[in-house]
């Protein structure tokens, strides 16, 4: 038998292992949301024990829905520019690149720490157009690596809450600022969200918090000027979101008539640049 891969990840890295958990989780449900066997995959070559993750029935909805979500608008993007880059942006063990299975012509950039990178390197397969690069995202050069004049999706999934409203705001312009057209997703949670996120059991087992709260998405406009908003999504995807618990399904519901309890969650597409 193969010997397990071992890790030397961050606290901070470390949390890529709850949401490969949370994936591969869902993955085995009826009706899966993600259909990710790659995630189930990922999780039987580390040794790790993921059963620390005490991940609810929602909590694995909830991780279902948001990758779901931004699977869609990367192939919607795809669907319109063949010849495109993607760059995934703090990709951690996360298999979008084998879910969506993109052509050839399609740049496809996997962003994360050096560390994560050789890990991601021992589990998945290379393919034709498809490329990791391990860095610090909020340093500086690295994108001099990637072609600027392609359009360019950008995607970022559980990443910029962990930064502060400074740096998350520098880092998006920095990202924009190099490219000449294209958009980026990523997810967001108001000033109630992140509390409210902070105090989960869940949030404490990574020994990390989210910072950077999104009260209002039509800010980042003004505060980085290149940026349109495209689409606010909090209501996740209605037909899965029924999926949930009975409570939780119906503070959701109560939850869409009150702007701050909305936007505790939200999923954001932006567009720069020309098109």
């Amino acid at each position: 038998m193969k010997p397990k891969l071992t890790i030397s990840l961050t606290n901070l890295q470390k949390t890529l292992l709850l949401t490969l958990h949370g994936k591969a989780l869902e993955s085995e449900r009826q009706n899966s949301i993600l259909n990710d066997h790659y995630a189930a995959q990922a999780i039987q070559q580390i040794d790790f024990d993921f059963s620390r993750f005490r991940l609810s029935r929602n909590a694995v909805i909830a991780l279902a829905i948001r990758a779901k979500v931004l699977d869609q608008w990367t192939e919607q993007f795809l669907g319109r520019y063949k010849q495109a880059n993607v760059v995934h942006i703090g990709c951690g063990l996360d298999s979008r690149y084998f879910r969506l299975n993109p052509s050839a012509e399609v740049a496809w950039w996997e962003v994360d720490y050096p560390e994560v990178i050789s890990l991601r390197e021992k589990i998945y397969q290379q393919r034709p157009g498809y490329r990791q690069l391990g860095t610090n995202i909020l340093g500086e050069d690295w994108l001099k690596e990637i072609r600027p004049d392609v359009p360019t999706m950008v995607v970022a999934e559980g990443v910029l809450p962990y930064f502060t409203e400074e740096a998350a705001t520098m880092f998006l312009a920095y990202i924009v600022s190099h490219f000449n057209a294209g958009q980026i997703a990523f997810d967001a949670y108001n000033c109630w969200g992140v509390r409210w996120l902070n105090q989960l059991p869940i949030m404490r087992q990574t020994h990390e918090k989210l910072h950077w709260a999104v009260d209002d998405p039509r800010r980042l406009e003004t505060d980085v000027p290149q940026m349109r908003l495209r689409v606010e999504n909090t209501n996740g995807i209605p037909e899965f979101v029924q999926r949930a618990g009975f409570w939780t399904r119906t503070a959701f519901r109560m939850s869409r008539r009150i702007a701050p309890l909305r936007r505790m969650g939200q999923l954001l597409l932006y567009d720069f640049g020309h098109l």
